[in-house]
């Protein structure tokens, strides 16, 4: 009898455990109308549904074009806004979640917020790396025209932050939109994107 208490008990608390474990969807369902404006209740709900019944997730957004949702898993969501913004979610533990919103001009630039499970902000660091730290190895012969380049890089810093579907690790990627075609083919050589990892309960590169 004992026995079958104790059982009974860890199942309980398994159980508990698989249901307080937080989803993407339902975060994206509860989101507040202002963190995506383009989108009503109705279309995130809908989109939703079509993409757990293996459909085609689009609906017409409020300014009459066109979003989809393009991927969904328990802890990841890629949606595509517009054709120039986009949104990704990754659920980073059972009370904790990201929002990367990025847009795209001329060259992409993201934001990078978080929050709790009702959307309550969370004041997390997030490790920005400096102009430089893109950078590789650089020769001495091209040392002046690349800190030329990065000098311009860091009066307009725009950065690309991506998550991967499978796993809390972010790729950061530095833009270089504002540089001249002559200081792009320069910069280019040596400009390497940097990975970020969370590892439960902090960020680490």
């Amino acid at each position: 009898m004992k026995r079958s208490v104790i059982s009974f008990f860890f199942i309980f608390l398994f159980c508990l455990s698989v249901f307080a474990q937080l989803k993407v969807r339902d975060v994206f369902a509860s989101a507040p109308d202002s963190i995506f404006p383009l989108l009503t209740k109705n279309n995130r709900l809908d989109c939703i549904d079509f993409k757990e019944n293996s459909m085609e997730a689009r609906v017409k957004n409020r300014l009459d074009g066109i979003s989809e949702l393009k991927i969904l898993t328990s802890e990841y969501l890629f949606f595509q806004l517009t054709e120039r913004s986009s949104a990704e979610m990754y659920v980073l533990s059972d009370s904790l979640f990201c929002l990367i919103q990025t847009f795209y001009g001329p060259t992409a630039d993201s934001d990078i917020r978080f929050y709790k499970a009702d959307w309550k902000p969370v004041n997390l660091q997030f490790p920005v790396p400096t102009v430089p730290e893109f950078f590789g190895q650089v020769p001495d012969s091209l040392q002046q025209a690349v800190r030329f380049a990065q000098r311009s890089l860091q009066e307009l810093f725009l950065l690309r932050i991506s998550v991967s579907e499978a796993k809390p690790e972010f790729t950061l990627e530095l833009q270089l939109g504002e540089l001249s075609k002559e200081e792009k083919e320069t910069a280019q050589q040596f400009l390497r994107p940097l990975v970020v990892h969370w590892n439960g309960t902090e960020f680490v590169r």
